[in-house]
């Protein structure tokens, strides 16, 4: 009997069959595992853009505000300072009446100052310092001299300033433990300049010159500096991340370059601005302005804004997240980088302040995506009508 043996019972055959059936196999699975690894893949992209940079803020509620129902004073345009003292000093920048005095709960304590021209008068209240006494320095306009009162609000004297000085459109004033003073400011030539003076001895020394300017006011960043509790000063450039240490004698001693930022160009949208009615317009002129801008001007900086507060360096860069807040990189004072964190700032000139584990800042939080999309980033976004104090998230 012949017995019949079918291809497929072969060895060779069998092993065909098996690789074929293999194939199928392999086939079937390669797509599924790709498809896979890429959702692998796209979901840790999607992850590393969505993951967020923490609120400078540690809670989206302040401590308190200044300006509101319970501090039963109001004002269209708050100025403040938030002394070393513990105290918050704060006035209206449309009225320039006063200055109203809190304590460091937000409770109003006095108010001192009036309007006019003479002694303890002022006109436009600029800028605001407490010297190691407890006196309060007060700037209150071009050429006037600096006007000096006491703890307690009581006029004392006047302060006229050596030449140089005096013809400073003053953004900035701060004393060191030594009581000596800062003045940051731009002259009639468009110039900004950071002195140091001791009225003691009636010497000025410039410890800082910006000769590049930026053009038109409404798109001119003004550079920014503050102390360390040593007496050093750190200043900012208001083009590139670079951040200068003088010695408290005014000597450099040290140039921190910081991380390479893509730095934005300023276009026709950065002139929309707010009106009297908070409707969204085109700030007039604008094209004009935006032709006049010549070099590294047409640029917004790489970083605007520094504070300094417990042994932490607090700088504020030209970059945003997701919601429009600007990004700050944290530093020792030895430039170590510590972490990140992000709020809301103007970037034309640094509106925060950090002092004792607390951050200070007018109210110009706006959560509102498609408002701030459409505004530009030469206008406040929103009224600071108040000044809001929250604690620092660690």
């Amino acid at each position: 009997m012949i017995e019949l043996i079918s291809d497929s019972s072969r060895p060779g055959h069998r092993l065909l069959d098996l690789c074929a059936w293999c194939r199928r196999k392999v086939s079937a699975i390669i797509p599924g595992i790709i498809i896979f690894f890429m959702a692998l893949l796209l979901a840790a992209s999607c992850s590393s853009q969505k993951a967020e940079i923490r609120s400078l803020a540690a809670s989206s509620q302040p401590l308190f505000t200044v300006g509101d129902e319970k501090s039963g004073h109001y004002y269209t345009w708050v100025g403040y300072l938030a002394g070393e003292n513990g105290l918050i000093y704060a006035w209206d920048k449309m009225r320039n009446d006063s200055i109203d005095v809190y304590d460091k709960n937000g409770n109003f304590l006095f108010s001192f100052g009036r309007r006019g021209q003479g002694p303890g008068e002022f006109q436009a209240i600029g800028c605001v310092a407490v010297d190691p006494q407890g006196d309060i320095w007060v700037s209150s306009s071009f050429g006037r001299p600096l006007e000096i009162f006491t703890a307690d609000g009581q006029f004392k004297n006047e302060l006229h300033l050596p030449a140089g000085l005096s013809r400073l459109f003053i953004d900035k004033i701060t004393l060191d433990p030594e009581g000596n003073l800062y003045l940051l400011g731009g002259n009639e030539e468009k110039k900004i300049l950071i002195y140091k003076y001791d009225s003691q001895r009636n010497h000025s020394q410039l410890i800082y010159e910006q000769k590049e300017g930026h053009g038109s006011s409404i798109a001119t960043f003004i550079p920014d500096f503050a102390l360390d509790e040593a007496g050093n000063i750190y200043i900012i450039d208001s083009f590139d991340y670079l951040v200068y240490k003088y010695s408290k004698d005014g000597k450099l001693v040290k140039t921190f370059e910081g991380k390479k930022i893509k730095k934005e160009l300023i276009t026709e949208q950065d002139f929309n601005v707010f009106d009297n009615d908070m409707k969204i317009i085109r700030f007039p002129n604008s094209e004009r302005i935006l032709q006049e801008l010549k070099g590294p001007s047409r640029y917004f900086p790489a970083i605007f804004g520094l504070n300094i507060d417990d042994g932490k360096i607090y700088v504020w860069t030209g970059q945003r997240d997701d919601k429009k807040r600007y990004i700050v990189d944290v530093y020792d004072l030895n430039f170590s980088q510590l972490g990140q964190a992000c709020y809301f700032n103007f970037i034309r000139n640094n509106i925060a302040q950090i002092a004792d584990g607390r951050l200070y800042i007018p109210s110009i939080e706006n959560y509102d995506i498609k408002v701030m999309k459409h505004l530009g980033r030469l206008c406040l976004s929103n009224m600071p009508d108040k000044l809001n104090v929250y604690p620092i998230n660690e």
